[in-house]
């Protein structure tokens, strides 16, 4: 008896154990599918701008890199004969903000200038395009012998011109038509010739084939053919004219953003990730930190040793930002900031900071990329400028999009962000 209970107990256990297996199978399989549908990545081509609106109204956009088959290249070279492929004209870009689409960019022509390809476009932002009037709705007509009955007056003008016998509406055809119908009545009997569908064959001129204009032909356009394009648009309104001084390195700037130009690929989507106050204010202390360990070590610095706990250094123009860039709710946080003028450090000019990091489950952050430099030092550590997240490889996860000035110039850099460090995507200083 006991040898037939435990061999029963076993059964149920294997039993149980494989229905949950079985769910948790499918529970996954369908998470999977869920995630792969939402991010179905786009194999290209994909390019990544950034669009510059000026003080005067104008806006132009400077290439950054351009993704083909998984493989990422520079904008500003990538199927240049002589103009990029990435600031051809017609070419859309969607402009965006924290990953969310702020507006359309279209390129009209493009520009050499300053060892970079700008195109020169039209930017119309979101909600400021031209509404369209309303259609007119035709009223539907009713015939006499529908209309309701009207009650009318014997002596009234439509009453007696009812009355009147209709005139004679047969036309001179017609009246032939039946002069020769009696004619065959009377003793002609030549056939007719069939109609319908024993009627013999007739040859029918086709109409003339309306050709398509150039610009509606997309084998025509600029870029076509053999190769790939990117998004496309038709021609539109003459955008505005831009002058030298547009395109100077001294033109004021109003505002800038990032733009992704792409025939497919996933849809945008918001990366922001919203934090408490409490947690807000708690992450920005561990990222000053950070960022003080971090100027400390580029210039030796040690804190003072009559105190236990480390001063941090005070930081003017101080910003940070929380992303979600890969949907799950894995904060990762970008703190940028200047270092204030009073700190007496030795050779400091112009010193700022830049750290990445990222909240792991225990709520403590760890350090992805931490780096400081001044004008002294951009041989070695080029100065980065947080421009925004944006979704480079077309995979539907952001990537962290920074403006690089070193002693060689300036350029722009893409990372994505990894459990313990970033992975460099893009970098057009060092070319790869």
């Amino acid at each position: 008896m006991n040898k037939h209970l435990y061999r029963t107990g076993l059964w149920g256990v294997i039993l149980i154990t494989l229905l949950a297996a079985a769910l948790v199978a499918s529970l996954t399989t369908g998470a999977d599918a869920q995630l792969a549908k939402r991010t179905a990545k786009s194999s290209g081509p994909r390019a990544l701008g950034l669009i510059e609106i000026l003080t005067n109204g104008k806006a132009r956009i400077q290439t950054i890199c351009i993704m083909v088959d998984g493989k990422v290249f520079d904008g500003g070279t990538y199927k240049a004969t002589p103009v990029p492929m990435a600031v051809l004209p017609l070419t859309v870009y969607e402009g965006t903000r924290n990953g969310v689409s702020i507006g359309l960019y279209t390129i009209a022509d493009a520009r050499a200038t300053r060892g970079s390809w700008f195109g020169e476009g039209k930017w119309v932002p979101t909600g400021s395009e031209p509404k369209r009037p309303p259609a007119i709705t035709s009223t539907k007509r009713v015939d006499e012998d529908e209309a309701p009955p009207v009650l009318r007056r014997g002596d009234s003008p439509t009453a007696k011109a009812g009355d009147s016998k209709p005139p004679n509406t047969k036309t001179p055809d017609a009246k032939q038509g039946e002069a020769k119908s009696g004619d065959a009545k009377s003793g002609d009997t030549r056939p007719s010739d069939p109609a319908g569908a024993d009627a013999p064959p007739r040859l029918k001129k086709s109409p003339p084939k309306e050709e398509k204009p150039a610009e509606e032909s997309g084998a025509l356009l600029v870029g076509a053919g053999e190769r790939p394009i990117l998004r496309r648009s038709k021609p539109g309104d003459v955008p505005q004219k831009f002058e030298d001084k547009d395109f100077a390195s001294t033109a004021p700037v109003k505002e800038h953003f990032l733009a992704v130009s792409d025939a497919g690929g996933p849809e945008p989507r918001s990366y922001v990730l919203f934090a408490k106050p409490d947690e807000v204010l708690a992450y920005r202390k561990k990222l000053e930190a950070l960022a003080s360990e971090t100027v400390r070590a580029l210039y030796n610095s040690k804190p003072d040793q009559r105190k236990r706990t480390s001063v941090p250094i005070k930081f003017a123009n101080a910003q940070m930002q929380t992303f979600d860039l890969t949907s799950s709710n894995d904060p990762v946080l970008v703190f940028t900031a200047a270092v204030d003028a009073a700190e007496p450090l030795p050779e400091a000019s112009h010193a700022t900071v830049t750290v990445v990091a990222r909240v792991d489950i225990y709520g403590e952050l760890r350090k992805l990329m931490a780096e400081a430099t001044d004008d002294h030092h951009l041989d070695v550590y080029p100065r980065l400028e947080f421009l925004d997240a944006a979704d480079a490889e077309g995979d539907g996860s952001g990537e962290l999009v920074f403006r690089e000035t070193s002693d060689a110039g300036s350029g722009f850099v893409v990372y994505r962000a990894g459990l313990d460090k970033v992975w460099t995507v893009f970098d057009s200083m060092r070319n790869y």
